[in-house]
């Protein structure tokens, strides 16, 4: 990227806004600090490296960069769900890899003299069109963070997820809890074993959150030999005999 310092500023601010958004625990705020990696850098990248005999007008070059990166958005969840599933670390890795290969080409594909020229000095755009562009980028950033957002909803019936499978070694089992209540919920959930053996964890989630941990099989299972489990979630302000959830199984000895 050396002598391209529009590329390399993309680059790093890609890689900048991938790590903020997955660092950040507030999902909202995760949004808004992947918004500029997906709607704009990675088109950016891309007409960089597409439009490189001529340089397109700033105006022009706005939209073609949002309307890619819209593209590019519309186009990766195929691939993403065969190589590691829809989540937001594949997001932001996937996006970061469509800026660095855009970027690479637009530098290769760059001629040692190029220059930029429509960016140098751009126009000062009226005021009205200015208010209706900032409008509508207000308005695409709150339909995003609202469409990831958990709404409160009095007559509305939520749930709670409880799962488990099997941990590596075969001597732990693997339990995730996600809560789609309406409200913040703490969890009670007892790991009950062969031989009367009961293993507790006391959690907190907020609406829309997920968590996964670990119960140690006890006692140990011996080789060869699969081991019953059986999983049960309460919510703490209710009877701890009355089970909200529960999942149970045999797990298998050496299970990876």
């Amino acid at each position: 990227m050396r002598g391209h310092r529009d590329l390399l500023a993309v680059l790093v601010a890609a890689a900048a806004c991938a790590a903020a958004a997955l660092l950040v625990p507030v999902g909202w705020l995760s949004l808004l600090l992947l918004a500029p990696l997906a709607f704009f850098l990675t088109g950016y990248a891309i007409a960089a490296a597409s439009f490189v005999a001529a340089p397109q007008p700033w105006p022009r070059a706005l939209w073609i960069s949002v309307g890619l990166s819209l593209a590019v958005l519309a186009l990766l969840p195929l691939p993403l769900n065969y190589l590691g599933g829809l989540r937001a670390g594949t997001w932001a890795l996937a996006l970061v890899l469509v800026v660095l290969v855009a970027c690479a080409v637009a530098a290769r594909r760059r001629p040692a003299d190029w220059s930029p020229l429509a960016f140098r000095r751009p126009p000062r755009p009226p005021a009205l069109a200015l208010l209706v562009g900032l409008g509508a980028l207000a308005l695409v950033a709150a339909a995003v963070v609202l469409a990831h957002t958990t709404l409160s909803n009095s007559k509305a019936l939520g749930f709670t997820e409880l799962w488990m499978k099997p941990a590596a070694g075969g001597d732990r089992v693997r339990v995730g809890v996600g809560n789609e209540e309406q409200h913040w919920t703490t969890f009670v959930v007892q790991a009950r074993f062969a031989g009367g053996t009961v293993e507790k964890h006391i959690l907190s989630l907020y609406p829309g959150a997920k968590t996964t941990f670990d119960f140690v099989v006890l006692p140990r299972p011996r080789p060869g030999r699969p081991t019953f489990v059986s999983i049960v979630l309460s919510r703490q302000a209710e009877e701890s005999d009355h089970p909200y959830r529960r999942v149970y199984g045999w797990i298998p000895a050496g299970a990876e």
